[in-house]
């Protein structure tokens, strides 16, 4: 007699005479596949498909709307130890057995369904070749395992450097014909940088989050994210569960990054590093710095730097505050700035820029923070992620260019901080395809990037409008005469898409 998998009664022997069904969308994809791969029955493409959103850490979302063709349990899942296998492998995922038949059955649908998303998707990259297909399905569906504390696994260095053609949101269907749309991030000649806008509500952070967690179901690239509302480690977005990142809030806990490190300890070395410090610190608003300070600011920061190894931020500014008694000055909103940066413990030098931006890190900017130190976080973590990747040599490509990717900047809000002309954000973007790095702002519209003295927008391989009141010479700057964003329904937005010449209207979510 087969044994209860749970004190509540629900066995396998319930389970093998249960009926499952996924969504009658999912059934489409499995017909796709059946036909492509040459299925003979329908529980098979059913099993891939439970087996890769298994490979997947972060929860399928409930499905919705009309549900699809039902299996038997025992056809679906076998019987026997095959059974006991597949009800071990769902049990595991959850952590928990189910207290009855009806919650196993919305488990295994919501695999079933996400699954054979990712399987469809697989497909189109594949361009229909099963021999394609299978090669990327080994390469990609692996389980990540628990995350390591404090961070994830190794990055990218010299494999891995599959093409990265990522779905624009859990629809991407272009409305004038019903295509998929995607971006190809890594892809040679085109650029691994992303702007996705809209006003509150419109679903830019839900599809920006749905697409790097679809970047880190294809390739292990470590994450380091700015979270200004808070809702990227919620249920819904999870950036947190997916990357094996750690969520920190600072001034609460500081960030464990050596923030001024260099690697070029060379006088030429820190005399640039220096220079670099003072325009970082110099361009934030309202921080006082004057041409005669900038001049004070660059000579202690050198000083510091060439005398204090972990140098931190308050090294530097009790180097300007000696400048400032050596020359009789009276201190002034420079100092106070460095003072008021330097009343918090924003950064403890506990790892080296290399072993920190190995791991995968959320930076929770909250609302009491005052707006500098917040403009001064991402200034001085932009400052150092450029300055590491510009010390590796350029990413490894595969045979057809597509470049490995070692880091993912994310900026939601990122309406906070442009205008503030923050060298390490302009060099991330101007300079660092060639390294590895991909860049993500997420912001209200077109009108936040007018401030920018580089035109970031530019340099972006993805453009995502969602509905929002922007001016409009904006939105025909970056999209053309046709784009209407107030006009999108929900769930809607115009996409611009590497060089192609016009962009498209798409679904992104319904």
């Amino acid at each position: 007699m087969t044994e209860p998998i749970t004190e509540s009664g629900v066995g396998l022997d319930q389970i093998a005479t249960a009926t499952f069904r996924a969504s009658a969308e999912a059934d489409l994809a499995a017909q796709r596949l059946k036909d492509a791969l040459g299925f003979g029955a329908f529980n098979v493409p059913a099993r891939l498909a439970i087996a890769r959103s298994l490979a997947v850490p972060d929860r399928p979302e409930p499905v919705q709307g009309e549900p699809g063709r039902a299996i038997k349990g025992d056809t679906l899942l076998g019987t026997g130890a095959d059974l006991a296998a597949w009800v071990s492998l769902l049990v595991e995922y959850e952590g928990k057995a189910p207290e009855t038949i009806p919650e196993f059955q919305g488990w295994v649908r919501a695999h079933w369904t996400r699954g054979l998303a990712l399987l469809a998707t697989t497909l189109d990259q594949a361009g229909g070749d099963a021999g394609e297909f299978w090669r990327i399905i080994s390469q990609a569906a692996l389980p990540e395992g628990p995350p390591r504390p404090g961070g994830d696994r190794e990055p990218v260095e010299s494999g891995e450097r599959t093409p990265l053609a990522i779905p624009v949101g859990e629809v991407a269907e272009d409305i004038a014909n019903g295509q998929q749309v995607g971006w190809s991030l890594n892809a040679p000649g085109g650029s691994p940088h992303a702007a996705f806008m809209g006003g509150v509500g419109s679903g830019k952070t839900r599809t920006a989050t749905f697409m790097l967690r679809a970047i880190r179901r294809h390739a292990p690239v470590p994450l380091i994210a700015f979270d200004f509302k808070g809702d990227m480690t919620d249920d819904k977005n999870a950036l947190d569960r997916a990357f094996g990142a750690t969520v920190i809030a600072p001034p609460h806990e500081a960030i464990p990054l050596d923030v001024l490190a260099i690697a070029d300890r060379s006088p030429t070395g820190i005399a640039l590093a220096a220079q670099r410090l003072r325009d970082s610190l110099a361009t934030l608003k309202g921080a006082g710095f004057g041409t005669v300070q900038k001049g004070l600011l660059g000579d202690a920061a050198e000083l510091a730097l060439r005398t204090r190894t972990p140098c931190r931020l308050s090294d530097v500014r009790d180097a300007l505050k000696h400048a400032y008694a050596q020359q009789n000055r009276r201190e002034d909103g420079a100092i106070a700035t460095l003072d008021d940066l330097c009343r918090f413990d924003l950064f403890r030098p506990d790892l080296a820029p290399a072993e920190f931006f190995r791991r995968s890190w959320i930076i929770r900017l909250t609302a009491d923070l005052p707006e500098l130190v917040k403009v001064s976080v991402v200034t001085l973590l932009t400052d150092a992620l450029d300055r590491h990747l510009n010390s590796l040599p350029d990413a490894p490509t595969d045979g057809a260019g597509n470049r490995a990717l070692r880091a993912l900047c994310v900026i939601d809000e990122a309406h906070r901080i442009l205008g503030n002309s923050l060298p390490g954000l302009s060099g991330l973007i101007r300079l660092s395809r060639s390294k590895g790095g991909s860049v993500m702002l997420i912001s209200q519209g077109p009108d936040d990037f007018s401030g920018e003295d580089d035109e970031f927008l530019n340099e972006m391989g993805l453009v995502v409008a969602f509905r929002t009141n922007a001016d409009a010479r904006a939105v025909r700057r970056i999209l053309g005469p046709g784009a209407n964003l107030a006009m999108l329904e929900k769930g809607q937005a115009w996409v611009k898409v590497g060089a192609e010449p016009a962009p498209r209207r798409v679904i992104a979510w319904r």
